[in-house]
């Protein structure tokens, strides 16, 4: 926008220039140039309350010798030239012409020494054009003084260049020159604003990169630190299964051979015989236990579990989980209702089994088993999935409860809490089977005991009755 408005300027100024330029190299008339200087001289004369001021105004403006003002009987009551004030006009014609109000020019030699700022410029006798001229609504007229070579270079000036075209050439170089700089300093300014913007498309490039990349390799780390863990979880698991086995086979192993051992090499009474044939039967039964366990848990992970589910009368299922383990109280009697259960009650006879012999392997002395279509307990963990119509199967008893920062692993393949025996495989079983029965399976514990809930699917009453239509 600057470097538009210095074109303006510069082009107006240059062509200001010429014109002035141009006007000067026009012959001028001497009859134009006295009407020309006497009209503007009596415009600055007249009507004016301070005429010493006012000459030296009109001298200045009209760039000419000297400038008087001449009452109506042609005497100079003001002039640039202080001798003359108060002396009568010498010459006859101008006389006649400031008497008369008429326009009069003649040259002629001046009377008097003519000063100019305290100085006699041009002394008595010096020949000059003197020009008369009324002024308007008034009784004056003011007197011009011109010398004969300044008037001559007036008339003409071919080949010379004049003081007020240069001053607007070296106005019009000014601006240009500054609009010159603008216009390079603005094409630096957009030069450096692209190379900025190139470079900062570069980095921006390359931050996005740079950020993609440090997402790859915090994604890649956080692989290989899940990777990590769960290569340390599998070798803690190997690790203390193979520590389980080993306790849990040598145990009954070792109590096998020794019996075996003893009804060897030694005499024994029957009675003492049947004790270590009973205590080899325990022990076997045992390791037979655990090798079944094991194997399931293989065959559950490399097939799946997969039961036909049956409708069930629930006061049936309730006799059976009641007599699926001997150490099992029933819970107080109450009034089933009429509903029925889609499960496979052999299965689930296995689940409340493993649940009872866990109780009773980690202290547990009283175990009770009841079923309700009512929700019994606020679960701390649950697994599987709870069904919209359910019935629930309870596990009561009274151990000492299981240890809250081991809860959350407690249906984990081969989990055990501190130094307790077994294999760590029952409840992980009791969950697979539990959800292969489209159920769930909850727990709540105390320091007084833990609950057990199983929660499977009931049929709805209205499934019933068009099953029966």
């Amino acid at each position: 926008m600057l470097a538009g408005i210095c074109a303006v300027l510069t082009a107006s100024a240059a062509t200001a220039a010429i014109v002035v330029q141009r006007n000067s190299a026009v012959p001028i008339g001497e009859g134009e140039v006295f009407v020309a200087d006497s009209s503007l001289a009596t415009q600055l004369l007249a009507n004016t309350a301070d005429p010493d001021s006012a000459v030296s105004q009109a001298r200045n403006a009209l760039e000419i010798e000297a400038v008087s003002l001449l009452d109506g009987d042609g005497v100079i009551v003001a002039s640039t030239s202080d001798p003359l004030i108060g002396e009568p006009a010498h010459n006859q014609l101008i006389a006649f012409g400031a008497s008369d109000h008429r326009f009069m020019a003649v040259a002629t030699a001046i009377d008097e020494d003519l000063w100019l700022d305290g100085v006699v410029e041009w002394p008595a006798g010096s020949v000059l054009y003197q020009v008369v001229s009324p002024i308007a609504d008034g009784e004056n007229s003011v007197m011009l003084h011109y010398d004969v070579s300044a008037l001559l270079s007036r008339r003409t000036q071919p080949g010379v260049i004049q003081p007020g075209a240069i001053q607007l050439l070296g106005l019009a170089t000014i601006f240009g020159v500054f609009g010159g700089a603008i216009l390079v300093g603005h094409a630096r300014v957009v030069r450096r604003y692209r190379e900025v913007a190139l470079e900062s498309k570069f980095l921006r490039t390359h931050s996005q990169e740079l950020q993609a990349a440090n997402e790859s390799l915090d994604h890649a780390r956080h692989q290989a630190e899940e990777a990590l863990i769960l290569a340390e979880e599998k070798i803690r698991i190997r690790s203390e299964f193979v520590l389980m086995i080993n306790h849990e086979l040598r145990t009954p192993l070792t109590s096998v051979v020794t019996g075996a051992e003893l009804l060897r090499s030694t005499e024994l009474s029957d009675a003492d015989r049947l004790v270590v044939l009973e205590s080899m039967v325990a022990d076997g039964a045992r390791l037979q236990e655990i090798i079944d366990q094991i194997l399931a848990v293989a065959r559950i992970e490399n097939r799946g579990l997969s039961y036909e589910l049956t409708d069930i009368p629930l006061d049936e299922v309730a006799t059976a989980m009641e007599s699926a383990h001997p150490a099992i109280v029933p819970a107080p009697s109450e009034a089933l209702p009429d509903l029925m259960v889609k499960t496979d009650i052999g299965a689930l006879g296995l689940v409340v089994a493993s649940l009872v012999d866990n109780a009773l392997t980690h202290g547990a002395t009283s175990i009770s088993v009841g079923c309700s279509n009512l929700h019994q307990i606020a679960p701390q963990l649950e697994v599987g999935d709870r069904p919209d119509h359910a019935v629930h199967i309870t596990v009561v008893d009274n151990g000492p409860g299981i240890d809250r920062a081991f809860l959350p692993r407690i249906f984990e393949k081969f989990e055990k809490s501190g130094f307790s025996s077994g294999t760590g495989l029952g409840l992980y079983m009791s969950r697979m089977i539990i959800e292969a029965l489209e159920g769930s399976l909850a727990v709540e514990t105390s320091s007084t005991g833990s609950t057990f809930q199983i929660s499977i699917p009931a049929v709805p009453a209205l499934q019933r009755v068009r099953a029966r239509a």
